[in-house]
């Protein structure tokens, strides 16, 4: 009986993480329904592909959730996904029609969040480094940490995941953006509870979450981590992270300013700038009030003159439904902006900028299917070209983005009818 009860009390902590994986598992198929009528604010929940039936299905970029890709120079492309508690690395040489057997980054499972706002990332070094990220679920309600493996040799091997935060607290570390400057400098930005729970403890009032990041100069092999960079972010928006062509990283997050305005704010991170105090830029002013996290991220690119372009999505007094807008950080100005899709049911807008090109990427359910969009302006935004239907869906999709190879772009798209999906827009 003596030994009984220990083999029982040893069994615990494992329960405790399958009554949690099925807790999470149940409450996103209760959401299903609500994230379809929201235009896919989930990822694709069950792929219908015939090779990802069964829960002996091969990883694969086409069944798994929420794929992050990224080219390298020599046109390689490195694709990183979740499936069954493991994030994956697949490559391909062939611009994604085939893709190499992949390969896990965590060895030991774990709880993933992967949906499309809070999905694994993937950035390339100069010298075969492969820096995946993503945000490992802890047990508390909508709490996380940030974790990180690094490959030093092509994607071929992965150090051990490490978790970047050093706060340990059973709250949200969550929706990792991930980048690296024009020095080597590789940066991690996440929202953070901590500061609001500090103020509820002291039933002080504090609006939204922090924005808190860590940075490694040896390759990510170690960091230095949990400097604040803001107060009072919006809590569950992705952020928006790029680097300019000198090599300086940015952010664009929405931001909660005084009267629980949800606009969206922009800054420079550098030696000279680590943290913001008081009211950061103002990127775009659409006096959006709002008691809540709508979401919904925005996307960051910037010119060979160094100017942001972004786009955005609001509900504000002054402008709805999704923007597009040129932020000039030398007279902290936002111009040029213009209404990519004011339709309700218009979402999750992209960017990206070669040369004199612009492109906006979005998608938008038409009462019966979900339509991939694109948007083309040949002179930096002056004028724009009517919109492309590119694809169609009936059934789930994951939010699009733009893939760069040189010149070269491509808009991809994972579906739950037919996975990862490429189109060639430049």
């Amino acid at each position: 009986m003596k030994n009984l009860y220990k083999a029982v009390i040893s069994f615990l902590p494992s329960l405790a993480l399958v009554l949690a994986f099925l807790y999470q598992q149940g409450a996103e198929a209760a959401n299903a329904e609500g994230d379809k009528m929201k235009q896919g604010h989930g990822s694709v929940k069950q792929s219908l592909l015939a090779e990802c039936q069964g829960a002996s299905a091969l990883p694969s970029p086409h069944c798994g959730r929420t794929p992050s890709q990224a080219i390298d120079k020599q046109g390689k492309t490195y694709t990183v996904f979740s499936q069954h508690g493991h994030i994956y690395l697949a490559t391909s040489t062939d611009l994604g029609k085939s893709y190499s057997a992949p390969l896990a980054v965590n060895l030991r499972p774990e709880l993933i969040y992967d949906d499309g706002e809070n999905r694994p990332k993937i950035v390339l070094g100069d010298n075969k480094q492969v820096y995946v990220s993503w945000t490992h679920k802890t047990l508390g309600r909508y709490s996380g940490d940030v974790r990180f493996a690094r490959s030093t040799d092509g994607g071929n091997s992965f150090s051990a995941p490490i978790t970047i935060n050093k706060d340990k607290a059973v709250i949200s570390h969550r929706f990792d953006s991930m980048a690296l400057d024009g020095r080597g400098r590789l940066y991690l930005f996440w929202i953070d509870k901590r500061d609001k729970q500090a103020a509820e403890l002291t039933k002080q009032t504090y609006l939204g979450a922090s924005i808190y990041y860590a940075y490694s100069d040896d390759q990510g092999a170690s960091f230095q981590s949990d400097f604040k960079w803001v107060d009072n972010s919006c809590e569950c928006c992705r952020i928006a992270i790029a680097a300019d062509y000198q090599g300086e990283v940015a952010i664009l997050w929405r931001h909660v300013y005084p009267g629980s305005i949800r606009d969206h704010a922009i800054a420079y991170i550098s030696a000279e700038q680590t943290s913001i105090t008081g009211l950061p830029p103002i990127a775009a002013s659409d006096d959006w009030k709002i008691e809540g996290c709508p979401h919904h991220g925005p996307d960051l690119s910037f010119d060979g003159n160094n100017r942001a372009h972004m786009a955005w999505f609001t509900q504000g007094e002054t402008h709805k439904g999704l923007m597009y807008g040129q932020y000039d950080f030398a007279t902290q100005e936002t111009v040029l902006m213009t209404s990519i899709d004011s339709r309700p049911a218009a979402s999750r807008p992209q960017v990206q900028v070669i040369g004199k090109q612009v492109f906006l990427l979005w998608k938008r359910f038409n009462g019966e299917s979900m339509d991939l969009m694109l948007r083309r302006s040949d002179d930096l935004a002056q004028s724009w070209q009517a919109e492309e239907l590119i694809a169609s869906t009936i059934h789930g999709s994951d939010h699009p983005d733009f893939l760069r190879n040189g010149d070269q772009l491509f808009a991809t798209w994972h579906t739950q009818a037919d996975g990862l999906l490429w189109f060639r827009v430049k």
